[in-house]
This record gives C-alpha cells, sequence and structure tokens, in this order.
C-alpha cells in the first residue's frame, strides 16, 4: 500500500507527524512509537499477552493477565469495530511493525536480554491500553475493603477506607474567557501516575491537511484519548474515582481479577480515540466520548468559540454487589455495563471549573473512596485571585507546595505537650508554614515525625488484625500493605482514631520523642524526595534531583508515609491549553526511549522546576 506519511522532530524531539490521510497519518503515529519506545511498547504487549517473563524473569503479573483474560478483551474489542476505525489501527499496527527494526537497533535492552521486538497484530494497540489501565481502577480498593471486612469487620473502612486514596490523584481545569489574559478560555492539567522510566505519555503532534492535534499519547496506541488540542477545541481528563470494575466471583483468592467493563461488552473505546482526532468543536468532543468505556473520567473541554464544559464519561458493571447507584442496584446478578451519567454542564462566563479526584455531586455517587478535598480546594483558591490567567501564572499553580492536611496535624501537636527536645521539636513544626518545598528542613521534619506516627498508629494492638496476611500474590501488596493504607489515610485516623481506642495524643508525642532522639538528619526535603523512577530490568538509571510537594499538595508528588519518603508517583506530564495563542507542557525526563538519546532526558530539570515548555507549532506540510 502507497503512503504519503512524514516524522519530523522538534527540538526536543516530540515527533511531528504528518499524513495525507488519517490512515497514513496513523502509520506514521505508529512508526514513531516503535522508534522511539521500541523496549517500552514490547514489554507492554508481552504483558498484554502474558509472556512478559520471558524478558523480565517470573513474576506474578502473566498470571494475572492471563486469568484475566487481557489478550481475549484485545481481541474481541478489535472483532466489534467498525471499517473506518479498524483501518486506522490497521494503519498505525502496521506503522509499529514497519518501526521494529530501527526502534529495536537503537534500544539497548534487547541486546541485553538476546531478544528482538516481535511484530505486533491489530489487537496489540488495545492489549497495550489494557495494561496501562486494567489496575488503575477502584480494584486494589476493594482488595482493601475486603481485607479491612475480613479482619476488623464493616465499621473499621470508616476509620481505614478513607478520603484519601493511597494512589495519589490528577489535577484538571478551565477557565472560561474572562478569567484569562487571552479573552479565550484556557486548561491546566496534570495526570499523575506512577512515575515511569521512560514516561507512560509520549508528546505527539499529529497533522493531515485537515487536522492539526498535539497531546499526550500511550506509546502503542493511536491517538491522544485523554489530553489533547486541536487547535479550535482542548480537553484534558482525570480519573472519576467510579466503582467501575469488580472483583472477579471465581477470582483465585491469591491471584484475583477484575470484571471492567471493557471485559464485558468487548470494547475499549477505539472509535472514539479515532474520533476524537476529528473534533473541531466542544460538542464534537463531547459527542465522540458518548463511546468512552475506561476509566471512568472526569472530562473538561473548551473551544475557541468560549464555551466551556464538564462531563464524565465511561461506562460501569453492573453486576449485584457492586457498590455503584442505587438503581444498578437492583439489577441482581446480571453482568452488564451501562453508561455513567454524564452530568454534563456549561460553564458560566467568569465561571471555573476544578476536577482533582474529589467527591463532587457529578461523580459522588459512583464510587466509595475518592481523593481528600484538599487539592480541590486549593486550587480553587488561588485561581480566585486573579482574573487576567496566562501559561506561567496556571503552570505555577500547579506546582503549589501547600500540604492540604497539615491544619489536621497542626491540630494535633496544637493539642500535647512534650518536653525537652522534643517539645522544641513540637514548637518548630508548629510554627512551620506547612509548605512541603523541596528546599525546606522544617517539610524534612514534619515527615520525620509523620513517619513516625504512622508506624506507631500501625502497630498498635487495636490494628492487629490488619497485619494478618491477606493471602495475595506480590502484585497486589501495595494495596494491602497495612502500613502503606494507614500511611495514606492518616489524616482520617487522626480525626476518628480516637473513637477507635487509638490514644492519638500519646502517640503524637511518642513520634516527637523518637524523632528528636535520632541521629541528626540534615537533608531537606526535596533531597529526601527524589524520583527514582520505575523501569523494567535493564533499562539505565535515569537522572533525578530533590523535588518539593506530596500527596495532599497540588504538586501531588506523592510518598508512601510509613514506608518512604521517596517519590514514587507524581505528575506524569504538565500542560496548560490554551484556546487563543501559546499553549505549552512538559514531561519528566523527556520524549525518547533510549538513555543515550539526547531527549531521554532533555526536559527533565525544567519539570523539577516547575517549568513548562513552547508547544511547537510551526510544521512543514510537504508531503514525502
Amino acid at each position: 500500500m502507497s503512503r504519503h506519511w512524514r516524522v519530523e522532530r522538534d527540538a526536543h524531539g516530540i515527533p511531528l507527524c504528518w499524513g495525507a490521510t488519517l490512515d497514513d497519518l496513523a502509520y506514521a503515529q505508529g512508526r514513531s512509537a516503535a522508534i522511539d519506545r521500541a523496549w517500552q511498547i514490547e514489554v507492554e504487549r508481552r504483558r498484554s499477552e502474558a509472556t512478559s517473563a520471558t524478558l523480565l524473569g517470573p513474576s506474578d503479573w502473566d498470571d494475572f493477565a492471563t486469568r484475566a483474560d487481557l489478550a481475549g478483551i484485545a481481541r474481541a474489542a478489535v472483532e466489534g469495530l467498525d471499517d473506518e476505525t479498524l483501518a486506522w489501527v490497521d494503519a498505525y499496527v502496521a506503522g509499529v511493525n514497519d518501526g521494529l527494526d530501527e526502534g529495536g537497533s537503537r534500544a539497548p535492552e534487547f541486546a541485553a536480554t538476546g531478544t528482538q521486538p516481535e511484530r505486533w497484530e491489530r489487537w496489540s494497540p488495545a492489549g497495550v491500553f489494557l495494561v496501562q489501565h486494567v489496575l488503575m481502577g477502584n480494584f486494589g480498593h476493594l482488595l482493601w475493603r475486603r481485607h479491612v471486612r475480613a479482619q476488623l469487620g464493616e465499621d473499621a473502612l470508616d476509620l481505614l477506607s478513607h478520603e484519601g486514596v493511597p494512589l495519589g490523584g490528577s489535577n484538571a481545569w478551565a477557565l472560561t474567557g474572562s478569567r484569562t489574559d487571552t479573552g479565550a478560555p484556557m486548561i491546566a492539567a496534570d495526570p499523575h501516575r506512577v512515575l515511569e522510566a521512560p514516561g507512560i505519555y509520549q508528546q505527539v503532534r499529529l497533522t493531515t491537511p485537515d487536522i492539526d492535534v498535539s497531546g499526550l499519547a500511550f506509546a502503542g496506541v493511536p491517538g491522544v484519548p485523554h489530553f489533547g488540542h486541536a487547535g479550535s477545541v482542548a480537553w484534558a481528563v482525570t480519573h472519576a474515582m467510579a466503582d467501575y470494575q469488580q472483583i472477579a466471583p471465581d477470582a483465585d483468592l491469591v491471584v484475583p481479577h477484575p470484571i471492567s467493563p471493557a471485559g464485558v461488552d468487548g470494547d475499549i473505546g477505539l472509535a472514539t480515540m479515532r474520533r476524537l482526532l476529528l473534533a473541531r468543536t466542544v460538542d464534537d468532543v463531547d459527542t465522540a466520548l458518548d463511546g468512552w468505556v475506561e476509566p471512568v473520567n472526569a472530562v473538561v473541554i473548551a473551544g475557541a468559540d468560549g464555551r466551556v464544559r464538564e462531563r464524565v464519561a465511561g461506562r460501569l458493571v453492573t453486576a449485584g454487589g457492586s457498590h455503584l447507584l442505587e438503581e444498578m442496584r437492583s439489577q441482581g446478578s446480571q453482568v452488564g455495563t451501562v453508561a455513567a451519567p454524564s452530568a454534563r454542564r456549561d460553564l458560566a462566563d467568569g465561571e471555573v471549573v476544578v476536577h482533582a479526584n474529589d467527591r463532587r455531586d457529578s461523580v459522588a455517587a459512583l464510587g466509595e473512596e475518592f481523593a481528600a478535598p484538599h487539592r480541590a480546594q486549593r486550587i480553587t483558591a488561588l485561581l480566585g485571585e486573579r482574573e487576567d490567567w496566562d501559561v506561567a501564572g496556571l503552570a505555577a499553580v500547579q506546582t503549589d507546595t501547600r500540604l492540604g492536611s497539615w491544619p489536621t496535624f497542626q491540630t494535633l501537636l496544637g493539642g500535647v505537650a512534650a518536653t525537652g527536645p522534643a517539645e522544641e521539636l513540637r514548637l518548630r513544626l508548629l510554627a512551620w508554614d506547612g509548605h512541603m518545598d523541596a528546599g525546606s528542613h522544617d517539610a524534612a521534619l514534619f515527615a520525620a515525625w509523620r513517619t513516625e506516627l504512622v508506624l506507631a498508629v500501625a502497630a498498635h494492638p487495636r490494628l492487629a488484625p490488619i497485619h494478618e496476611p491477606a493471602g495475595l500474590a506480590a502484585l497486589f501488596a501495595p494495596w494491602v500493605d497495612p502500613v502503606a493504607r494507614v500511611g495514606a489515610g492518616i489524616e482520617r485516623i487522626v480525626h476518628v482514631g480516637c473513637d477507635w481506642g487509638l490514644p492519638l495524643d500519646e502517640i503524637a508525642v511518642q513520634a516527637l520523642v523518637r524523632v528528636a532522639q535520632a541521629p541528626a538528619d540534615d537533608r531537606t526535603w526535596g533531597e529526601r524526595h527524589i524520583a527514582p523512577f520505575v523501569r523494567a530490568e535493564h533499562t539505565a538509571t535515569p537522572p533525578s534531583g530533590p523535588l518539593g510537594g506530596d500527596g495532599d499538595c497540588v504538586l501531588a508528588t506523592a510518598a508512601a508515609p510509613g514506608l518512604t519518603d521517596l517519590c514514587w508517583r507524581g505528575p506524569a506530564a504538565r500542560l496548560v491549553w490554551s484556546l487563543d495563542g501559546p499553549s505549552s507542557w512538559v514531561v519528566p525526563l523527556g520524549a525518547d526511549g533510549p538513555a543515550d538519546s539526547p531527549h531521554a532526558h532533555d526536559q527533565h530539570d525544567t519539570w523539577r522546576a516547575g517549568d513548562l515548555h513552547a508547544l511547537t507549532t510551526d510544521h512543514d506540510e510537504e508531503t514525502t
């Protein structure tokens, strides 16, 4: 087949893909993904096919992928596609296959493992998308809630299942034109995920003679499903925190698996991903998202015509026993799906909308656990301070380090008394401004005290039952680790723990004493809070450096209180979309995959500093 396409790269190595048709463009995008991210997409494809052990060694993942039937769901996801979408996916896969030889030669991991990249099938992109999201939903929380019920009873969920989930969160907000310096709407977003090397998102620009879309792609998946700017319209998402998954009733007790909408319907929303590239208006994006499947997302959409809209998009499993809407519970044990209530709303002039995984009216009935309200409240307060927002101002909001849970801990510390060095530490913490700045010694001391508080609470005899083994494979350890879960919910525990017989005043003082007696540690918070970056076997160690922020900050660089101060989740990208004027974005590390590439890490210092790079807008339209 004769194709007309081209892949160029901007100053940061970001692929600028051009095609004469939408299918030619898909080919160019697939080819660029294979060249830039060959090892990454090989690992993810094998994970979707339950064959990752051949590259990475034995783990629980392949057993999980087999039981969850990720490969079967991926195949089903392409079998029912319309002809146009199927041709688009096939073109992307053809591009991947034609780029694998070059990509494989650039990725040293293949030589280190004595392997070669294998050819993709038409369902491979669907499998990669599933891998990135199958454990992103409420499945892990269901496992924890099951363990708490078994060990402490239903009432204990009020103490240990909380507003403040351990997986961090994302932010997205939109402003109408009367609140911006250009007079046109703007969107700011920073999705927070596990920080990986290379990053989960691939910055791309996708153009044909008729479309020009910039956004964040999942390497190995066509289009820009979550964050895109098409010139006259832009969109961004956050996780709506809906209970859209269930634990399969016949699930293995050691390696359980979820029932998800994609598994029930055999659809992952590939047609929606294609339609989003063709969107020109707010209504176009909104209509396309009616076909979205999972994760269930809260979406903000802004148009050059001045309109700004928020909505929820995705589907919910309606099997019996779920924690979904009341009207769905009446459907008994019949397994099916239903579209999540869209709750679409257009903003009035002068209004802003902020999504931060929090419990809002539009999503409150869809789930059990949401993020604490701190990030949403802080962003809303900061946006209320001026009426002429620009890109630089919104980027500064994205990197705000005020710890939302600090007033709770401040109250606890203010109600106790210690002696000697412990009392000096208490008074020093009470004088702290509550900002988790990278250069702050007081923030580091607070984190040390919080760690001791978490450890003491988790070790209290009242909570001993949750330390009983959950019987799950190591893959699920983060969701059922008692120290991790106490650390994630420590603010809630401070509020209600006394009702459970936890002597919090006494524990708080003991934690002060332990920190005061510990060997001196002169490191700042940022020096303790570096990001190690999760990476596959044989992938080189990326650069790091001091980071500010914490899980309850707008800059949600989440640590794991009680376990580590290292940052294991954070902004996998930051962007500001303007509907009239320049837009900007940045990712951790860089656009390219191989560690020896000049563009593997060239955005990292900008990302750590809280700055953004201008979105490239110039593009040669000649064909090749």
